[in-house]
């Protein structure tokens, strides 16, 4: 894709653009009368840099949420809070392997012509499955308040219930974006929710209003607008698609679970290599500890979004590759990936070390200043996930995320074990090397994997 070419892509009329084949499909086999590398690189360069931005705004906003409702709430309300949201990012990532991991895979390579339906498809998956996990945690939350009417439990859980469809359903637009090549407008709907989250927040407490269960609605209100301004951007809004063109959704969900059962078990083990640690200080350290060990994890798990982002925005190009068969160029364009970011992880590490007192302060007022050097060392997780992303996106790009779960399978296995030991002989300390561990070996078994699939041919 050319920057030549940009204006063609910001065309007045939304359904026009998404109707046509999208721009990743049509605009790449272009480059080849342009030839120049740099000319790639610079259009490559923006679309990345609007994805970090997307990727930074909505880290923002869940930051900010997690934040600002730690320094405002009581103790026991904000921790009701956190119990809701660990069960939100635990049904986000089967919504992620089920629908956004395959509709980011499949949505270049195998229906480019046909997007508009092929999206409305997704959005039917979404409704029914997203739906029936929310009735699930709104009867959960109105029998916790049946039980204990006085907790704050039961209205985070049933806010996070209320709330689920209208976050994923952001997530699943923004995604939408990134499929059609048009990072710009996901930016546009961060940007609106970030101002809607923060500016709720602030009138929330003015107003004495602020609880668990309103954080959860202002969450869905502006999931709500956000999205709606990203779907109408897309032209998915609009009626008139041809019959010809529609695809069943039931086809569309065999499509999903065929690639993403293997990621289903994967989602499992990564919880388990990422959380186990937390669960065990809490155990053995006391609760106190595994506060601080959250706290000193915002910087890193910042880190980690911003890698999160230059995955979403390859993996449709390397799909495309694979889909064209040049498997040595998604070779060396998985390899460049890891090594840019690993660079770029390795000077925030670097920065933080040295500004880890003060970064501590800034965010916690020095409450947990003797711990601020974890922050450092946690800082090389991010190291060792953007050199496993280049890899691990190449791998789902040809169409084999069982990989992911072995790689996973194994993280756990190790995070569990080490984790056990590490934080008995060194306590805090030890829990952090445990997740770095558990992070390295994660890489390593992604990396050995890509390299021994594309040696083998291992793909039908």
């Amino acid at each position: 894709m050319h920057a030549d070419d940009t204006p063609a892509l910001s065309s007045a009329d939304p359904v026009a653009t998404i109707a046509a084949p999208p721009p990743l499909v049509a605009e790449i086999p272009r480059t080849k009368r342009f030839g120049p590398r740099a000319t790639w690189l610079l259009d490559w360069g923006t679309k990345g840099s609007l994805a970090l931005t997307d990727q930074g705004l909505t880290s923002g906003a869940g930051f900010g949420v997690n934040l600002l409702l730690a320094r405002w709430m009581p103790a026991e309300v904000y921790g009701a809070f956190a119990v809701a949201f660990a069960g939100f990012l635990f049904i986000a990532g089967f919504h992620n392997v089920l629908l956004l991991e395959p509709l980011t895979v499949f949505g270049p390579s195998r229906h480019a012509e046909r997007l508009p339906a092929y999206f409305r498809a997704q959005f039917i998956i979404h409704a029914i499955l997203v739906g029936a996990l929310a009735g699930i945690a709104l009867l959960t939350g109105l029998l916790l308040w049946r039980l204990s009417p006085d907790r704050p439990l039961s209205g985070a859980v049933a806010g996070a219930g209320l709330a689920l469809p209208f976050l994923l359903l952001l997530w699943l637009a923004r995604r939408m974006c990134y499929v059609v090549q048009r990072p710009s407008i996901a930016v546009a709907g961060s940007t609106i929710y970030l101002a809607v989250i923060i500016a709720g927040l602030f009138l929330l407490r003015h107003f004495g209003w602020l609880g668990s269960f309103t954080a959860y609605l202002l969450m869905a209100s502006g999931s709500v607008l956000a999205g709606g301004v990203l779907l109408w951007r897309l032209g998915l809004l609009k009626s008139g698609l041809k019959p010809e063109l529609g695809i069943s959704w039931r086809g569309a969900l065999e499509e999903n679970w065929t690639y993403g059962r293997w990621m289903v078990g994967s989602t499992v083990l990564f919880s388990v290599s990422t959380q186990a640690q937390t669960f065990l200080v809490a155990g053995l350290l006391g609760l106190g500890a595994a506060g601080i060990l959250r706290a000193m994890q915002f910087p890193s798990l910042v880190m980690m979004q911003l890698t999160t982002a230059a995955g979403l925005l390859v993996l449709p190009a390397f799909s495309y590759d694979f889909g064209k068969g040049a498997v040595e160029k998604l070779r060396r364009k998985a390899t460049m990936v890891s090594l840019t970011l690993v660079f770029g992880a390795l000077c925030f590490a670097a920065l933080l070390a040295l500004l880890a007192g003060r970064t501590e302060n800034v965010l916690f007022g020095g409450k947990y200043a003797a711990s601020a050097w974890l922050m450092a060392v946690l800082a090389l997780i991010p190291v060792c996930t953007g050199f496993s992303a280049g890899y691990s996106m190449a791998l789902r790009a040809v169409q084999k995320p069982h990989f992911d779960l072995f790689a996973n399978a194994l993280a756990a296995s190790v995070g569990v074990l080490s984790a056990a030991c590490f934080i008995r002989w060194w306590g805090l300390g030890g829990a952090v090397s445990s997740m770095v561990l558990s992070s390295l070996v994660a890489a390593l078994a992604n990396f050995l994997s890509f390299q021994r699939c594309i040696e083998n041919r291992t793909w039908s």
